[in-house]
């Protein structure tokens, strides 16, 4: 992968700091790592910053990267998305999609809105 990621374990929370392209195929195996780790060691929470990450991410493939997230793997599991106000859809598009399959998602660009929402209720 063309691509940076920074792990941190924040005892709460696990982050995720994406740097690379803002494409489908580097945030889908970003989304791999995560639930691999989740999965691996009981992750109940989840910020991904992606904000240092350049390029656009079209509607459909937002859709598929979607489509995978709300996996079985990753529900169960709130994930706080922090982006530029440039990767965020006016409509919330991902976060509609994932939600209506399941996922807890929420998608920000402040850091601290990302951290109060993973705070407030159980996965």
């Amino acid at each position: 992968m063309d691509a940076s990621i920074t792990f941190v374990d924040c005892r709460t929370y696990v982050r995720f700091d994406f740097r690379g392209r803002f494409a489908l195929q580097p945030l889908l195996e970003l989304m791999r790592e995560i639930r691999a780790s989740c999965i691996a060691h009981g992750h109940r929470r989840v910020l991904v910053d992606v904000r240092e990450s350049q390029g656009a991410l079209g509607t459909f493939d937002r859709y598929e990267h979607a489509l995978e997230m709300a996996k079985p793997g990753n529900l169960g599991v709130r994930t706080a998305i922090v982006a530029r106000p440039d990767q965020i859809l006016p409509d919330r598009f991902w976060e509609t999609v994932t939600r209506n399959r399941g996922h807890m998602t929420c998608v920000v660009t402040e850091l601290n809105d990302a951290l109060a929402w993973l705070a407030t209720a159980e996965p």
